[in-house]
């Protein structure tokens, strides 16, 4: 998956159907590129998932198309092969960015640290 989608957002069936059996918990470090799973929500064509790329752009995939399980917040590995690329779930890092962010906002509770927010309720850290 070398090019990235144009549009800001966008809607995209990749990765394959294929993807949903191939979810992968491993302790190696995976080396490819990695997404991120930044909210899953119904829509008319189906339930989707909004994932950011490593640009920072956002793309909408069929959940369909992810491995079973996949969560909001879910590290994806991406891996392009034969037939399309193919998503694994990078349960480890995952749970090592959850623990980090728990951190933080642990750290910024204690503080007291007053918190932007926008009116439409976004947290600016």
């Amino acid at each position: 998956m070398k090019d990235e989608p144009q549009a800001p957002q966008e809607q995209n069936p990749a990765p394959t159907p294929s993807a949903a059996a191939n979810v992968v918990v491993s302790a190696t470090v995976w080396t490819g590129e990695r997404w991120t799973v930044d909210g899953i929500e119904d829509t008319p064509t189906g339930r989707m998932a909004r994932v950011e790329l490593p640009s920072g752009r956002t793309v909408d995939i069929l959940l369909s198309s992810l491995p079973d399980g996949v969560q909001e917040g879910d590290i994806l590995g991406i891996q392009d092969g034969p037939d399309g690329a193919v998503a694994h779930i990078l349960r480890e890092e995952t749970q090592a960015r959850h623990l980090e962010a728990g951190a933080e906002l642990e750290t910024l509770n204690a503080r007291g640290a007053a918190l932007a927010v926008d009116v439409e309720g976004e947290i600016t850290l």
